[in-house]
C-alpha cells in the first residue's frame, strides 16, 4: 500500500540531502499537519512511510491530530491494523467491533480490504472483499456513462480538442467494449465527413474557369492544412478502421491530391474498387507505365465479385488508350479507342477523345 508519486519523490529528495530518518519524519509531519485536509493518497503514503520506518508513535500522533481536526475523509484502517501487527499488539473483541464499524461507515475505503490481518478476523471486510468484482463493474459502468455524456456534450458544443481527449480516455479504459468501438467508428466517419465538406467548399472556391486550382497563398495554406489532417488520419484508420481508408482515398482524389491518394490506397485492404481507383490515380499522376502494368494484372484476374468481365474490358481498354497517349503512342491509343467505340461509343469520353486526337 504505497502513497502518491509526489510524496515518494518528496521523501527521496529529503534523503538525498543526507538527512536522518528523524529529520525526514519531522519535516513531513510538520508540513502535512498544517494542511486543512489530507487526501486518501497522502494519508496512505505517510502511513506507509512511518510504518516502514518503525515510527509508530509518530503515526499515532498523526492519526490523533487528523481525527481531532477532521482532516480525513476516510481513515486508513488497514494501516492501523498493520501498525498494531508490527508492534505485536493483540486485537481484542472490542477492537474487532470497532474495525467492523469503521469499515461499514466508509465502504469506499480499500486499505481494509488489502489487509490480510483484517480479512482474517473481520466478516464485514471479508464480505466487502468478495463483492469487490461486482462493485468494480458497477463503478466502471457509471464511469463509462459519465464519460459518454461528457463526450456528447463536447461534440454538441463543438469542443473538438476536448472531444478528442475524452474519446481517447474512453478507448483506453474500455478497449474491447463494443459500444465504444461504435463510438470510435462514428467519430472517424464524422471526421472524414468534416474534411470532405472543407475539401468540397475549398475546391469550389479555388477553381478558375479553366478548372485549375489557384495558387494564392490562402489556398496553398488550406491545402497544406488539409494534407496535414489527412496524414494524421491515415495511421489512425490503418490501425482502427482500415476499411475506411478507401473512403479517405476518394476524398483526396476528389481534391486532386493524387500522390496522397496512392499513398492511402497502398495501405488500404485489397479490393477491386481499390485497384481501379489506383489505376485512375496513376493516370492523373502521369505514371503511365505503372498504369499499364496494373491494367495487365486486373485483366488477368478476370471476373471479380463487384465487376463483370465486360466492365473490366471496357475500363482496361479506355485506360490503356490514355496511357499509350501519355507515352506518345497516339496511333495505338486511337486504335484502342476505336475498338471501344464500336461496342460502347458513349463510354466515358471516348468520342470526344477520338475527335481531339485525330484532329490534333
Amino acid at each position: 500500500m504505497a502513497g502518491t508519486n509526489s510524496l515518494e519523490i518528496e521523501i527521496h529528495n529529503l534523503f538525498q540531502e543526507g538527512t536522518s530518518v528523524d529529520y525526514v519524519c519531522q519535516e513531513l509531519l510538520n508540513k502535512y499537519e498544517k494542511s486543512e485536509t489530507l487526501s486518501a493518497f497522502e494519508i496512505e503514503g505517510l502511513s506507509h512511510f512511518l510504518i516502514t520506518a518503525g515510527r509508530f508513535e509518530d503515526l499515532k500522533k498523526l492519526y490523533t491530530k487528523c481525527l481531532k481536526k477532521s482532516k480525513l475523509s476516510q481513515f486508513p484502517i488497514g494501516f492501523l491494523a498493520e501498525a498494531l501487527d508490527k508492534q505485536k499488539i493483540e486485537i481484542s473483541e472490542d477492537d474487532i467491533n470497532l474495525f467492523d464499524y469503521v469499515i461499514e461507515q466508509q465502504p469506499a475505503e480499500l486499505t481494509a480490504l488489502h489487509s490480510e490481518k483484517i480479512l482474517n478476523f473481520s466478516l464485514t471486510a471479508q464480505k466487502a472483499f468478495q463483492q469487490m468484482p461486482q462493485t468494480f463493474q458497477k463503478d466502471r459502468a457509471l464511469l463509462k456513462t459519465k464519460l459518454i455524456e461528457q463526450l456528447n456534450q463536447n461534440r454538441m458544443y463543438q469542443l473538438v480538442e476536448q472531444e478528442e481527449a475524452i474519446l481517447a480516455q474512453i478507448i483506453k479504459l474500455f478497449p474491447n467494449d463494443i459500444e465504444i468501438s461504435l463510438l470510435k467508428q462514428a467519430h472517424l466517419e464524422k471526421k472524414a465527413d468534416d474534411i470532405l465538406s472543407r475539401v468540397l467548399i475549398q475546391k469550389k472556391m479555388t477553381k478558375t474557369k479553366s478548372g485549375a486550382v489557384m495558387n494564392d497563398p490562402e489556398s496553398k495554406n488550406l491545402v497544406q492544412d488539409l494534407t496535414a489532417q489527412f496524414e494524421i488520419l491515415i495511421p489512425q484508420l490503418e490501425s482502427e478502421a482500415p476499411e475506411q481508408l478507401y473512403n479517405l482515398a476518394i476524398l483526396t482524389f476528389q481534391f486532386e491530391m493524387f500522390d496522397l491518394t496512392l499513398k492511402i490506397l497502398n495501405k488500404a485492404p485489397k479490393t477491386s474498387a481499390r485497384d481501379w481507383l489506383t489505376a485512375e490515380a496513376f493516370l492523373e499522376c502521369g505514371r503511365f507505365l505503372d498504369l499499364l502494368k496494373l491494367i495487365e494484372t486486373l485483366e488477368a484476374e478476370g471476373f471479380t465479385q463487384s465487376s463483370t468481365q465486360s466492365e473490366i474490358i471496357f475500363g482496361a481498354t479506355y485506360l490503356k488508350a490514355l496511357a499509350y497517349k501519355g507515352l506518345g503512342q497516339t496511333d495505338l491509343a486511337i486504335h484502342l479507342l476505336e475498338s471501344l467505340s464500336l461496342t460502347v461509343p458513349s463510354y466515358r469520353s471516348t468520342e470526344a477523345l477520338l475527335h481531339e486526337w485525330k484532329n490534333s
